[in-house]
């Protein structure tokens, strides 16, 4: 594997390529489908209910049937499964969507051993529908490798030690939907060592890579979009340059 790398590739595609329990810790938050719920919206008795489009770049339109979309999910979930190491941990960062009245939760995750159901308070939402109350949270699923496992963890070093935490999104970041640097900075410091290797499938902007460059772990990830690919790599070192400085 080369580590502190990000393949412009499909995560699946590179997880093919790590052996078994090669992984030490894998934070991430897909594409959530929104813009498939966005584009098929039903109106129930005169009631429309409004959705945010996400328009990501390239080919990738975040447009999947539901039934296509939850495979699709649990196979990367089960490769990063299958590339965990035995104290590993999985965060995986997911949303309800609120859609016709009803609320389509992440029910797919609960396939695997969550740990922990952690809530990332954002304080606000690009949502503003009047028939729901404003959606200003988001799930973190702490996932393990088996039901049997115990994955490292540190809550002497975390920054957030409670199961709900308020961080602000990075609205300086161009990325459709980014997570803010603390995230994967508390996680990266809760259960992993220096030196393990951190791995992203949805690299996005390289906020994954960039927590674990300040941390002193090795990243590996993977984005399928050229534009975001470059301009992860150049925020990395950026990052590098910054931290040799001092």
């Amino acid at each position: 594997m080369k580590l502190n790398y990000i393949h412009n590739e499909d995560c699946l595609d590179t997880l093919s390529k790590f052996p078994d329990n090669s992984i030490n810790l894998i934070i991430t938050s897909p594409p959530y489908n929104k813009s498939y719920w966005s584009s098929n919206q039903n109106i129930n008795n005169g009631f429309k209910t409004k959705s945010r489009f996400i328009n990501y770049d390239g080919d990738f339109n975040d447009k999947l049937k539901p039934k296509k979309y939850i495979k699709w999910q649990k196979k990367v979930i089960k490769e990063c499964m299958r590339v965990l190491t035995k104290d590993g941990s999985i965060f995986y960062n997911h949303i309800d969507i609120l859609n016709n009245h009803l609320t389509i939760h992440p029910h797919f995750v609960y396939d695997f051993p969550v740990k922990q159901i952690l809530i990332w308070n954002r304080l606000n939402t690009p949502k503003l529908d009047k028939s729901y109350f404003f959606p200003i949270n988001e799930y973190v699923f702490w996932i393990k490798k088996t039901k049997e496992s115990k994955p490292k963890f540190y809550k002497n070093k975390c920054v957030f030690t409670k199961s709900i935490f308020t961080l602000i999104a990075d609205k300086n970041n161009k990325h459709p939907a980014p997570f803010p640097l603390e995230l994967p900075n508390n996680f990266i410091l809760a259960c992993s060592d220096k030196g393990d290797i951190v791995y992203d499938p949805f690299m996005g902007s390289g906020t994954t890579a960039v927590a674990s460059v300040i941390n002193e772990r090795n990243y590996i990830g993977s984005e399928i979009s050229e534009k975001y690919f470059d301009a992860a790599n150049k925020r990395i070192e950026q990052h590098k340059a910054q931290k040799r400085l001092f």
